[in-house]
């Protein structure tokens, strides 16, 4: 699961579900793993995850590399006891500044997760775009925190940054645990939405989704899809529904990506204190990963043949493994061949099943020698 909160915190609110999970599995071990924004591809290609809970935006984007699927989607408990299959974002200040609304985005100092958090920038930058505002360019300055998230509320507080980015419900949740004062702090645009019990600026967008990877065995696939429909009865703080249409994340993420790669990019600041972080949770990954094999939870992926039969592959497919053991990546590829970056997926989607392999290094192992190079034009 990605741990917005951190990873203690992160596993404590997932542990619940872990033992939900565990008793309606017939007593089988589920180990909930907290993930990072960055992580998150390295246990998937490494075969250490079964299935991942993660917001709309990361999921639809490993979603363009790793094949997965939607099982439920959650159903999470507001701050009036009611349950949403929806969230946003919201936008704080300290209490007194007088900055209540998007407007006063320009010339503010703004904490924000990272330019890939989906409810903790990307859900912002496209409300603001629609009231005219450029979230890349108008701040004064963009501080990005990182996880956990509170450390946002904590810097705007402390007076380090004018508005913070949280997303919906955090408020609520860090004021109900006796972290913060919630009358210490100002919500911008509180209206947004006057259906959803937890304060809110910005639109609704479809709550975090409960996903099954490609690799994991259909019958325990089946298994986890049912226990979680079943969730309602079961006294957990959040429960899961019916997967709902995850459309208007893709719309915002086509959007973001088509103003980012334009080459506008936030005047951002990264704290040292964020690097520390940053340098931790790499070592943390890596003690991470070697616990993982030695409790058997990480399967190591299939160990590739030494010399792997000729495959039957287009022109087209020559030259994307030729370029790809090159080390380019799929948009530089898509550059080189004068076709679009979905058009090289899926011709990677088609090597990865043709040679029987997870990942680009294991597909170069096998393909030895249909990995030279080839003319770079021709039919998509």
């Amino acid at each position: 699961m990605l741990a917005y909160r951190g990873w203690d915190e992160g596993r404590d609110d997932w542990q619940p579900l872990a033992r939900y999970l565990s008793a309606r599995l017939e007593g089988r071990p589920v180990r909930m793993v907290p993930v990072t924004l960055s992580s998150a591809a390295l246990l998937i290609e490494t075969g250490a995850l079964d299935f991942l809970v993660t917001n709309p935006g990361h999921y639809l984007t490993l979603a363009k590399t790793y094949p997965m699927s939607v099982l439920a989607t959650r159903a999470r408990r507001l701050s009036d006891g009611s349950r949403s299959t929806s969230f946003g974002s919201t936008l704080v200040a300290r209490r007194g500044t007088g900055l209540d609304s998007f407007a006063a985005l320009k010339g503010a100092r703004v904490a924000a997760v990272s330019p890939r958090g989906f409810g903790g920038f990307q859900t912002v930058w496209f409300e603001a775009r629609e009231q005219g505002i450029d979230l890349l360019t108008a701040p004064s300055e963009t501080i990005f925190l990182g996880f956990p998230m509170d450390r946002i509320a904590n810097a705007v507080l402390a007076g380090q940054a004018d508005i913070g980015i949280l997303r919906s419900g955090l408020l609520e949740r860090l004021a109900a645990d006796g972290t913060i004062d919630l009358a210490a702090f100002e919500v911008l645009d509180p209206g947004a939405s006057y259906t959803h019990a937890d304060a809110v600026s910005t639109r609704l967008y479809p709550e975090w989704p409960f996903l099954a990877l490609a690799r994991t065995d259909p019958e325990l696939v089946n298994a986890v899809a049912l226990a979680l429909l079943q969730s309602g009865a079961s006294g957990l703080r959040d429960v899961w529904r019916a997967p709902v249409s995850y459309l208007a994340a893709e719309r915002l993420l086509a959007a973001y990506g088509a103003e980012t790669t334009a080459g506008s990019a936030p005047a951002a600041r990264v704290p040292l204190l964020v690097w520390i972080t940053m340098a931790a949770s790499l070592a943390s990954i890596a003690a991470l990963m070697l616990w993982l094999r030695w409790a058997g939870v990480a399967q190591a992926a299939p160990p590739a043949p030494a010399q792997a039969a000729e495959v039957d592959l287009t022109r087209r497919e020559r030259q994307i493994l030729h370029l790809v053991s090159r080390g380019l990546s799929s948009k530089e590829i898509a550059a080189r061949l004068g076709v679009s970056p979905k058009t090289v997926e899926f011709h990677r989607s088609n090597l990865l099943r043709k040679f029987d392999v997870r990942s680009a290094a294991q597909l170069i192992s096998v393909a030895g020698k249909q990995a030279r190079p080839e003319g770079e034009t021709g039919q998509t």
